[in-house]
């Protein structure tokens, strides 16, 4: 069983690597557009490099892992709308239904 100390020292850690993790790959992305500008003597074209590179990769995930996932996702959000609109239709037509203007019998 554990206690709410060793809780707590998971939780930090957890902070201290979802803080660290990112941290260490910008900085390696820092690294390498610097080395590759004294390389190449300018800043401009490894930024564009580099740039092109992610995007190209996060391009790839999307298609690879993440686009059949937003697919369904997508159709889910559909028919949620579908239903909202349907309940509101019925429940305005309950309200009509209710409150209409009875004419009074002459």
């Amino acid at each position: 069983m554990t206690t709410m100390h060793e809780n707590r020292s998971y939780f930090a850690a957890l902070i201290i690597v979802a803080l660290a993790a990112p941290t260490a790959a910008l900085l390696f992305v820092v690294a390498l557009v610097v080395w590759l500008a004294e390389l190449m003597g300018s800043i401009i074209y490894p930024c564009l490099i580099i740039g092109l590179f992610f995007a190209l990769l996060a391009t790839i995930v999307y298609k690879v892992s993440l686009r059949d996932t937003m697919r369904e996702l997508h159709e889910r959000i559909g028919v949620i709308y579908d239903v909202t609109k349907t309940m509101r239709e019925a429940v305005e037509w309950g309200v009509r239904l209710l409150f209409r203007k009875v004419e009074p019998p002459l």
